[in-house]
C-alpha cells in the first residue's frame, strides 16, 4: 500500500514538473538576456556532462550569468578607455 502512494505521489510530481518545466525555462530564460543561443547551448551540454539533470538546467543559467558579467566588464573597459580614466591619463590633468 505504501509502495503504491509513493508511486502515485512521485507521478504525478513528474507529471506536474515536466509540464511546468515546458514553458516555464523557455520564459525565465529568454526575459531581458541577449545571450546568444549557442551560449545556452554549451551551458546545457557542459552542465548535463558535469552534474546530470540538474547540470542541464544550472549550467545554462551559469554561463548566460558569465556571459553577461564578461560582455558587463568589456563594456567598462571600453568607457573607461574612452573617459580617459585608464592608468596614466588620470596624473597628467590632475597636476595642473
Amino acid at each position: 500500500m505504501l509502495a503504491q502512494l509513493s508511486a502515485t505521489i512521485f507521478s504525478i510530481w513528474v507529471l506536474v514538473v515536466g509540464l511546468s518545466d515546458n514553458f516555464l525555462k523557455p520564459l525565465l530564460m529568454g526575459r531581458d538576456v541577449d545571450v546568444p543561443m549557442p551560449v545556452i547551448l554549451i551551458g546545457a551540454i557542459g552542465g548535463m556532462l558535469t552534474a546530470g539533470s540538474i547540470g542541464l538546467f544550472l549550467g545554462a543559467v551559469i554561463l548566460a550569468i558569465w556571459y553577461e558579467l564578461f560582455i558587463t566588464w568589456l563594456g567598462n573597459g571600453e568607457v573607461a578607455e574612452q573617459e580617459g580614466i585608464l592608468a596614466g591619463d588620470s596624473q597628467e590633468t590632475g597636476g595642473k
